[in-house]
Protein backbone atom coordinates (compact mmCIF):
# COMPACT_ATOMS: atom_id res chain seq x y z
CA UNK A 1 0.00 0.00 0.00
CA UNK A 2 1.53 3.30 -1.04
CA UNK A 3 1.94 6.00 1.57
CA UNK A 4 0.06 9.27 1.33
CA UNK A 5 1.37 12.66 2.44
CA UNK A 6 -0.79 13.02 5.56
CA UNK A 7 -3.85 11.88 7.45
CA UNK A 8 -5.68 14.89 6.02
CA UNK A 9 -4.78 13.75 2.50
CA UNK A 10 -6.18 10.30 3.32
CA UNK A 11 -9.45 11.84 4.59
CA UNK A 12 -9.91 14.22 1.66
CA UNK A 13 -13.13 13.59 -0.24
CA UNK A 14 -14.41 10.90 2.14
CA UNK A 15 -17.88 10.82 3.71
CA UNK A 16 -18.12 13.57 6.39
CA UNK A 17 -19.90 11.28 8.88
CA UNK A 18 -17.17 8.66 8.57
CA UNK A 19 -14.47 11.33 8.79
CA UNK A 20 -15.98 12.44 12.12
CA UNK A 21 -15.89 8.84 13.37
CA UNK A 22 -12.28 8.63 12.22
CA UNK A 23 -11.37 11.81 14.13
CA UNK A 24 -13.03 10.49 17.29
CA UNK A 25 -11.08 7.25 17.00
CA UNK A 26 -7.84 9.15 16.33
CA UNK A 27 -8.43 11.09 19.57
CA UNK A 28 -8.71 7.78 21.45
CA UNK A 29 -5.37 6.68 19.98
CA UNK A 30 -3.73 10.00 20.87
CA UNK A 31 -4.85 9.72 24.51
CA UNK A 32 -2.88 6.47 24.82
CA UNK A 33 0.46 8.25 24.50
CA UNK A 34 2.97 9.16 21.81
CA UNK A 35 2.57 7.32 18.51
CA UNK A 36 3.06 8.05 14.85
CA UNK A 37 0.31 7.91 12.22
CA UNK A 38 1.32 6.11 9.06
CA UNK A 39 -1.29 6.98 6.39
CA UNK A 40 -1.59 4.78 3.32
CA UNK A 41 -3.97 5.09 0.38
CA UNK A 42 -6.47 2.67 1.92
CA UNK A 43 -5.84 2.83 5.70
CA UNK A 44 -4.17 4.88 8.42
CA UNK A 45 -2.02 2.92 10.86
CA UNK A 46 -0.64 4.12 14.17
CA UNK A 47 2.64 2.77 15.43
CA UNK A 48 5.20 2.98 18.16
CA UNK A 49 7.94 0.47 17.41
CA UNK A 50 5.25 -1.64 15.73
CA UNK A 51 1.82 -0.92 14.27
CA UNK A 52 -0.83 -1.49 16.94
CA UNK A 53 -4.05 -0.12 15.36
CA UNK A 54 -5.41 0.98 12.01
CA UNK A 55 -8.56 2.69 10.78
CA UNK A 56 -10.12 3.18 7.38
CA UNK A 57 -13.25 4.80 6.04
CA UNK A 58 -15.67 2.42 4.35
CA UNK A 59 -18.55 4.48 2.96
CA UNK A 60 -20.28 6.04 5.99
CA UNK A 61 -18.64 3.63 8.44
CA UNK A 62 -15.27 3.30 10.07
CA UNK A 63 -13.44 -0.03 10.06
CA UNK A 64 -10.79 -0.70 12.68
CA UNK A 65 -7.88 -3.09 13.05
CA UNK A 66 -6.75 -3.54 16.64
CA UNK A 67 -3.79 -5.82 17.31
CA UNK A 68 -3.73 -7.66 20.63
CA UNK A 69 -1.79 -10.53 22.19
CA UNK A 70 -5.09 -12.34 22.80
CA UNK A 71 -8.48 -12.85 21.22
CA UNK A 72 -10.99 -10.36 22.60
CA UNK A 73 -14.76 -9.96 22.32
CA UNK A 74 -16.63 -6.80 21.35
CA UNK A 75 -20.14 -6.15 19.97
CA UNK A 76 -18.70 -4.49 16.83
CA UNK A 77 -16.27 -7.34 16.12
CA UNK A 78 -16.37 -8.71 12.57
CA UNK A 79 -13.43 -11.11 12.72
CA UNK A 80 -10.29 -12.09 14.61
CA UNK A 81 -7.35 -13.63 12.81
CA UNK A 82 -3.74 -14.39 13.68
CA UNK A 83 -1.37 -11.76 12.36
CA UNK A 84 1.81 -13.35 13.73
CA UNK A 85 2.48 -16.21 16.15
CA UNK A 86 1.69 -13.87 19.05
CA UNK A 87 -0.57 -11.13 17.64
CA UNK A 88 -4.26 -11.34 16.77
CA UNK A 89 -5.80 -8.69 14.55
CA UNK A 90 -9.35 -7.73 15.52
CA UNK A 91 -11.49 -6.22 12.77
CA UNK A 92 -14.34 -4.02 13.99
CA UNK A 93 -16.99 -1.95 12.23
CA UNK A 94 -18.10 1.37 13.73
CA UNK A 95 -21.25 3.00 12.35
CA UNK A 96 -22.13 5.34 15.22
CA UNK A 97 -20.08 7.56 17.52
CA UNK A 98 -21.56 5.86 20.59
CA UNK A 99 -19.70 2.69 19.60
CA UNK A 100 -16.36 4.42 20.23
CA UNK A 101 -16.80 3.73 23.91
CA UNK A 102 -14.86 2.64 26.97
CA UNK A 103 -14.48 -0.88 25.59
CA UNK A 104 -12.85 0.41 22.41
CA UNK A 105 -10.66 2.74 24.46
CA UNK A 106 -9.53 -0.18 26.65
CA UNK A 107 -8.70 -2.34 23.61
CA UNK A 108 -6.73 0.47 21.98
CA UNK A 109 -4.81 1.13 25.21
CA UNK A 110 -4.04 -2.59 25.51
CA UNK A 111 -2.79 -2.63 21.91
CA UNK A 112 -0.69 0.48 22.56
CA UNK A 113 0.83 -1.00 25.75
CA UNK A 114 1.32 -4.62 24.66
CA UNK A 115 1.83 -4.59 20.88
CA UNK A 116 3.03 -1.07 20.10
CA UNK A 117 6.44 -1.48 21.79
CA UNK A 118 7.07 -4.66 19.75
CA UNK A 119 6.37 -8.25 20.67
CA UNK A 120 9.79 -9.91 20.47
CA UNK A 121 10.12 -9.95 24.27
CA UNK A 122 6.38 -10.48 24.96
Amino acid sequence: MPAVASVEAYLEGRNPDAVELFRQFAAVVERCGPSEPAPRTSIVYWKRQRVFVGAFVQGRRLELNIDLLREAKHPCLLAVFPHTKKVFTHRLRISDASQIDGQIEALVQEAYDDVGPGTRSA
